[in-house]
């Protein structure tokens, strides 16, 4: 990722882009890094200033014991977006880390004029994290979410990944849930992208699903929100998108075709290009 990584009230980051294009905050899933926005953070930079962030608890700030608090990762982005000064500015967030980027905004509503969910529109599966035993009304739905926590769980080796990069037939082997076409990615950017991924705080994450009040966060949500969706995104429906609008004020619902869960990795430039939309529209 270019841009130089710091670290500022415990949140590490990186910065890049001129301060005068506006701002974008760029928020990791779970058991996802700061470097996985690394393409996307290099396109939008060119005419904005990008910050992207390491939830605590998470990239290269895990720990051993997986220690993780939703409130207290919050917070401590909202203190970040403080020190410095956010204003104006478009939060972006992907998969599960659409409920960070609901809480930051709730507790520095001033800073933020729009929210963008990338691959966020988790109903159902949230749903189903809270009522584990309504996977088997849809257990297609149950062993795909099973699957992301486990993919989020461990640190994924250097070694592993240089290999998923030489060989088409690995990655098809191992991204399959993930990604529309693991043939087709950029094996560079796949290192690149998932390098940091990985941390214990997604067992942390599973054991208190029940304590996260997701349609409570959501709600919570007062600036517009912007939608963007893979068209073959195992873990997002139409009904989805549709019960998701009855959560927050969605103004822009965009649909990527070839698409599965990981955009950033995936389509970074058709992706990277509707951000840009984002921050440039305030209509629909």
């Amino acid at each position: 990722m270019d841009g130089r990584t710091n670290t500022e009230h415990d949140v590490r980051y990186t910065e890049q882009g001129p301060v005068d294009g506006g701002t974008y905050l760029l928020v990791h899933g779970l058991g996802g890094s700061l470097e996985q926005w690394s393409e996307i953070a290099r396109q939008v930079g060119r005419s904005a200033r990008v910050l992207a962030v390491d939830v605590p608890g998470f990239g290269r700030s895990r720990t051993a014991t997986g220690a993780f608090d939703v409130g207290s990762a919050a917070a401590a982005i909202a203190r970040f977006c403080a020190a410095k000064q956010v204003r104006d500015a478009v939060l972006v967030s992907h998969s599960v880390g659409c409920v960070m980027a609901a809480q930051v905004a709730a507790l520095a509503p001033e800073r933020f004029r729009r929210l963008v969910f990338v691959s966020g529109a988790l109903v159902r599966a949230s749903d189903l994290t809270q009522h584990p035993s309504r996977a088997l009304r849809d257990p297609l739905l149950g062993l795909t979410v099973a699957t992301q926590f486990l993919a989020g769980l461990i640190p994924v080796p250097h070694a592993l990944l240089t290999a998923m990069a030489r060989s088409a037939t690995l990655r098809s082997a191992l991204l399959r849930p993930f990604v529309a076409d693991p043939r087709a990615l950029a094996g560079d950017l796949l290192v690149e992208t998932l390098t940091g991924a990985g941390s214990p705080a997604v067992l942390r994450v599973l054991f208190t699903a029940k304590a996260i009040a997701y349609d409570t966060m959501l709600r919570s949500v007062r600036q517009p929100v912007d939608l963007i969706t893979g068209d073959s995104d195992r873990l997002i429906t139409d009904e989805d998108r549709r019960l998701l609008r009855g959560l927050v004020d969605v103004h822009r619902d965009e649909v990527i075709a070839g698409c599965g869960h990981w955009p950033w990795l995936e389509h970074p430039a058709e992706l990277a290009t509707l951000l840009i939309r984002s921050g440039l529209d305030d209509d629909v």
